[in-house]
Formats: structure tokens, C-alpha cells, sequence
């Protein structure tokens, strides 16, 4: 178990990248656009749309549901009126987009209910979208592992790799 000292260490860290990072949006954004808040969109997610098979509507209406994820636990939950009036399309279209990521196994819907027992906007499970992002992941640093293998091999096309010790050497060309 880390002691006190490595844990003010890593907050004190956490703190000065985040305030660095603050600071990087604020001068890219400006100040009264971040004071509103920001949603994080996982660069996979938009480079993998292609993989996951959705078009823009459904991209839109999932970057929506992110912008309502505030916490892993606690699924987003806006009805479908909020979404359509933030994207500017009709409720029936955010329906259709909906229908399609749940189609896609990029999302689950669940039922909500006031305690008078009436209907209110479902809940969004984005844990399938997080699953079905994990592969894409894992192919994107495979491919920029292989990237930087083969830029490496070509700008020193004459320096013979090194054995490993498993392979029976440890020096250059054994």
C-alpha cells in the first residue's frame, strides 16, 4: 500500500496535468466556452465509426448521450425530445438512430418509471459501446506499434536486431 507521501505525489501530478490541460482548452476554446463544461469523446469512437457500422445520425445521437454520462455508474437518461431539439431533427429520427445502435449492440435501453408508476425517458447502458470499442483499440496500437516497427526498420535498414535471450544471444548478429 503506498504511503502518504506517494499519494500526495500522485495527486500533486494528477493536479498540475489537469490544470495543464485545463489551461491548453481554455486557450484552444476560450474561457467562457469550458466554464460551461466539456464531454471527453474517446478518439477511437470517432475513428472506428466506420467498424462500428453507424452513420451520423446514430454518431450524433450517441456523442448526445455522452455529453449525459457524467459518472461510469449512472447511465445517461435525456429523452429523446432533448435530443432531437439539440441536434435540430425530429424525435422519430433520434428514435430510428436509437433503434439502430441498440440493432448495433452499441447501447442498451431501460425502461424508467416516475414512483406514480408512469413512463419517463429511458436509460442509456453504453457498456455494449464500450465493449465493442475495445477490439477497435487493440487494432489501432497494433497498427501503430507496426507503424513505428516499420519506420524504424526503414530509417536504419542496415542495423541487424538484437537476440533476446530466449532466442539464444544476447549481442548483435549471434
Amino acid at each position: 500500500m503506498p504511503d502518504k507521501t506517494q499519494n500526495n505525489v500522485a495527486t500533486a501530478n494528477r493536479k498540475k496535468t489537469q490544470t495543464s490541460d485545463d489551461r491548453t482548452l481554455v486557450r484552444k476554446w476560450g474561457k467562457a466556452t469550458m466554464d460551461l463544461g466539456y464531454t471527453v469523446i474517446p478518439s477511437a469512437l470517432l475513428r472506428g465509426q466506420a467498424r462500428l457500422g453507424i452513420g451520423p445520425n446514430e454518431l450524433a445521437v450517441l456523442l448526445h448521450l455522452l455529453d449525459h454520462w457524467w459518472r461510469p455508474e449512472d447511465m445517461p437518461w435525456p429523452s429523446k425530445k432533448t435530443i432531437a431539439e439539440r441536434l435540430g431533427i425530429s424525435t422519430k429520427t433520434v428514435q430510428r438512430a436509437m433503434v439502430t445502435l441498440e440493432t448495433a449492440n452499441l447501447l442498451q435501453r431501460k425502461e424508467r418509471y416516475h414512483k406514480t408508476g408512469g413512463r419517463t425517458s429511458n436509460e442509456y447502458d453504453l457498456s455494449p459501446l464500450v465493449e465493442r470499442l475495445k477490439p477497435i483499440v487493440a487494432d489501432m496500437e497494433r497498427a501503430e506499434r507496426e507503424s513505428k516497427a516499420a519506420k524504424r526498420a526503414a530509417e536504419r535498414p542496415g542495423l541487424k536486431k538484437r537476440k533476446t535471450a530466449s532466442q539464444g544471444g544476447h549481442e548483435h548478429g549471434q
